[in-house]
């Protein structure tokens, strides 16, 4: 039994918005970390260097090989099973990192509105928030991707209000300010990891409508929303708020007080609420279906590729990547994004190898959506996110390359003795 298609166009835009960025938030660290400057020349310089060429990347193999799974699917016909595998398990520990950002980010928001909590109150309301995300997971893509159309909205409403607001009090030459020390470092994790994501929409294919004509449609359309979701409001924040280096995770409500008064503040703060939720409700969808492709290849437990009953939800993946990220709420929000950004970016080198070379491998393999100027124009489009996938690799700290190092010897200890198994 396989899930069947139930993600509409809409409903794949709004999951994918969701699985790159859910608003502005989370943009606040690069702020603080680098300036003014160098994050507005980031926001309009990136999305055609990294977030363009990985969503034309999933265009093409999603309509090419409509699967769940995605990059496991990608990777394992390109270089096969070994390979497949080192791809899902760099990713399925990636997404642990990931997920857990976001009740991290739901604990930071609510603090804003209730002051400071003891370190188990705050791991309860996240595992709440884990346990209701995973309930809407249980229930079906339909559902979650219906959920992520209607937080896309609700996200979107008190940006578009600050902008509108701020305008007339932006103090313009604010926008070439640099701080004084740049870390860059945790800037360009800062940067990549928000506009990271695009090939996570992929992991879902198999239960999308039409694949080869809505991966295409919905990548562009998202790549617009996600770089003016990002870029209108920084540009308007950094113009009124001058003290960028009191900028983290959690501050968009402070400006918003700023610019329209406590009741924007405040409703910018519950939507970073709703905004942790819809990050996590879509990438625990796409994130539990690669441990269930892996499981159905026979390298990883049984138990994990089992759909439910009446909702044909992979519930027993879901549960556990579930669980994962109950684990690592105590962990602080710069940790795992570092930590996340490193396993990202190995694996998507991968999967930009992967497009090349089936392009090379099997030149007839169907393909509804290519990316144009046949192999030159493939390799053309590879070169700069594989070039910032390693820059990131090499700026990472060392604590971030050491538990890196022991994720991928662990996946070449289990990948062996699932063999010998």
């Amino acid at each position: 039994m396989h899930p069947h298609p139930t993600l509409n166009l809409t409903s794949l835009v709004a999951l994918t918005f969701f699985c790159v960025a859910g608003g502005a938030y989370g943009l606040e660290d690069a702020v603080g970390a680098g300036g003014p400057m160098l994050v507005l020349l980031a926001l309009l310089i990136v999305p055609w260097l990294w977030s363009f060429p990985t969503a034309l990347m999933t265009a093409e193999l999603s309509a090419a090989m409509p699967e769940d799974g995605g990059y496991v699917v990608w990777v394992e016909r390109a270089f096969g099973r070994f390979w497949g595998f080192q791809e899902g398990w760099l990713s399925w520990l990636c997404s642990f990192a990931d997920n857990a950002l976001y009740p991290v980010m739901f604990v930071d928001y609510l603090a804003y509105l209730r002051g400071g909590m003891a370190p188990l109150e705050r791991w309860l309301i996240g595992v709440a928030v884990i346990a209701s995300v995973t309930w809407l997971n249980i229930r079906g893509t339909r559902l979650v991707g219906f959920s992520s159309t209607i937080f896309t909205l609700l996200v979107l409403a008190p940006f578009a209000v600050m902008v509108l607001l701020g305008v007339p009090q932006v103090d313009s030459s604010t926008w070439l300010a640099r701080t004084g020390k740049v870390e860059w470092g945790l800037f360009l994790n800062i940067v990549l990891w928000n506009t990271a994501g695009w090939d996570n929409a992929g992991c879902c294919a198999g239960e999308v409508e039409k694949p080869n004509q809505n991966y295409p449609r919905a990548m562009a359309a998202t790549v617009v929303l996600v770089t003016l979701a990002y870029l209108l409001p920084v540009a308007v924040g950094v113009g009124v708020d001058r003290n960028w280096s009191d900028w983290k995770e959690g501050y968009f409500p402070n400006v918003g007080a700023q610019i329209g008064g406590e009741w924007l503040g405040t409703w910018l703060t519950v939507t970073g609420l709703v905004s942790a939720v819809g990050l996590l409700n879509a990438l625990l969808c796409t994130s539990s279906r690669v441990p269930y492709a892996m499981a159905g290849r026979a390298t990883l437990p049984a138990p994990l590729k089992k759909l439910h009953p009446r909702y044909e939800t992979p519930w027993v993946a879901i549960l556990v990547n579930s669980a994962g990220v109950a684990a690592l709420i105590p962990f602080s929000f710069q940790d795992l994004v570092q930590v996340d950004m490193f396993l990202y970016a190995l694996a998507l080198v991968f999967e930009f190898a992967a497009l090349v070379w089936l392009r090379l491998k099997e030149p007839e393999m169907q393909r509804p959506y290519r990316v144009p100027f046949g192999t030159a124009g493939v390799v053309a489009l590879s070169l700069p996110p594989v070039a910032l996938c390693l820059l990131s690799m090499f700026l990472a700290n060392n604590l971030t390359k050491l538990v890196s190092i022991v994720a991928i010897g662990t996946g070449l200890i289990v990948y062996w003795l699932r063999r010998k198994g």
